[in-house]
Order: C-alpha cells, then structure tokens, then sequence
C-alpha cells in the first residue's frame, strides 16, 4: 500500500512479513497474485464492514440511501485510510500489467455493491419516463465522478479527513438535491 504495486519487491514484502520467499511464491505464484489476493481480500472485509455498519436498515428513498452509503463509506476511509489509498491505487489507476486481472476480480463485488445500493429504491416520486435504470445510472456516474475527486483530495498530503469529510458532506447535499429536482416530481 505505501510503495504501490511497481515499487513494492518481493524482497521487502517477505522482510515486512517475516517469511521466506519460498513461502510467499508457494502461496501467491508471484508477486502479482499476491497483489490480486490482497486487492480481492482488502475488497471483501471492507465491504463486511461497511454492510456491519450500515445495518440491515436504508432508506428505501434513493437520495437518502445514497447519503447514508457514503458517510458510512467515509467513515472507512477514516478509520483505514491505507486500505482505501490502496483500493484507489488498485482500481484508478492500476499497473498496465494487471488491469485486466483486476477488472476480472473485483467486477461482482463492484457490480453487487451497486446492486445492493439501488435494491428496494422507491420509485413511485420519479418523473413520467425517468427509469428506475436510468435514474441508476445517472446517480452512479455522479457518485463515481465525485469518488474519483475525492480519491485526488486523498493523495494530498498531508491528508485533512476533516477538511474532505465537510466537503464530501456539502457535495453530497449539492449535488443529491440537484439530482432529485431532475428526476422527481415536484410538490402538487
């Protein structure tokens, strides 16, 4: 996480790790499966604890829901600011050499996060003619868009969580209420 998978050698990995080479390659092959296996792994207990801390109870509003998904979100990123750096670095910009590897291991629990967002969504207040897919659609390339702005703010150094946590909160208020004048109906 803190070099990047370029920069990283196996022989500080095992060094860090306090085990033999030997043992690293007869687990992971190389150093890239060992890299896929921490992206996958790092991936799987974010997602077990961010579904821990949301609880089985969201908002069946869509505006409200995706409020609630990305403070809790934020908050992981406060508690371990490291495995999100290392996320990012993994999903935004990946080594040439594994982007096709990674697209391929974190594509379902990417895909059943966004499906898990909009499950049970309210759809009863959106315009005549405004989908439930297209609607979906375009809260998830406004939230990417903002997750990419955040994940600059992030590379900053030194990193001000305060600082982004505010922002992050007024963006999510601008732009969620920008969105829900577009896509629902006004008031009788």
């Amino acid at each position: 996480a803190a070099l990047g998978y370029v920069s990283a050698s196996t022989n500080r990995i095992v060094e860090e790790a306090h085990i033999s080479k030997g043992l690293l390659f007869y687990y992971f092959g190389d150093k890239k499966g060992l890299y896929l296996y921490a992206v996958q792994t790092c991936i799987a207990e974010l997602i077990r604890r961010f579904d821990e801390r949301l609880g089985p109870t969201t908002s069946s509003d869509v505006f409200e829901r995706l409020k609630q998904y990305t403070l809790a979100k934020w908050s992981l990123v406060e508690e371990d600011p490291s495995a999100f750096e290392f996320l990012q670095e993994a999903m935004l910009d990946p080594p040439a050499e594994l982007r096709e590897a990674l697209a391929a291991c974190t594509a379902e629990p990417v895909a059943a996060a966004y499906q898990r967002l909009f499950e049970g969504i309210d759809t009863t207040a959106f315009r005549p003619g405004v989908t439930a897919d297209q609607a979906m659609h375009l809260l998830s390339w406004t939230l990417d868009g903002l997750a990419k702005q955040y994940a600059g703010l992030l590379r900053q150094r030194p990193v001000d969580l305060d600082r982004i946590r505010c922002l992050i909160t007024a963006d999510i208020d601008l732009y969620m209420g920008l969105l829900r004048r577009s896509i629902e109906t006004g008031p009788a």
